[in-house]
């Protein structure tokens, strides 16, 4: 029980944060000047059920897809991300300081949300004997 008890703890976090995210999104009304592309939101969906499964897979021993999969989603989850962040400030409305504030809160959250996934990583590699 107590093994990766800490990844167990962060993908319930991680699942209660999809959750929140995937409802505030689906109520978010678009207000002229705010519009956001469609691979953009689409790919965050598809991604945070990437992570979800990567974090599960990590924190419960599972292995699920191959390394390739997760390699993507490392890569494309923080670059969507990215993108998400940079159209929501040329949306206009905010301050430096808020833009700092929330792009610090953001890597935040990203990076602890993909680690698990990049730690999942070495579950896939095979450990060859020794001749």
């Amino acid at each position: 029980m107590k093994d990766r008890f800490l990844w167990k703890v962060i993908f319930v976090f991680s699942v209660l944060l999809t959750i929140y995210t995937i409802n505030i999104n689906l109520k978010m009304p678009i207000v002229e000047g705010e519009y956001r592309p469609d691979f953009i939101t689409y790919g965050l969906m598809f991604f945070d059920f990437f992570i979800l499964l990567g974090s599960f897979g990590y924190a419960f021993k599972i292995k699920i897809f191959n390394s390739k999969v997760w390699k993507v989603t490392i890569v494309m989850y923080p670059l969507l991300i990215l993108l998400e962040t940079l159209f929501d400030f040329y949306a206009g409305g905010y301050v430096i300081y808020e833009m700092i504030t929330h792009s610090l809160l953001v890597l935040f959250l990203t990076c602890l949300l993909v680690a698990p996934v990049i730690m999942y990583l070495n579950d896939f590699k095979v450990i060859e004997p020794e001749n």
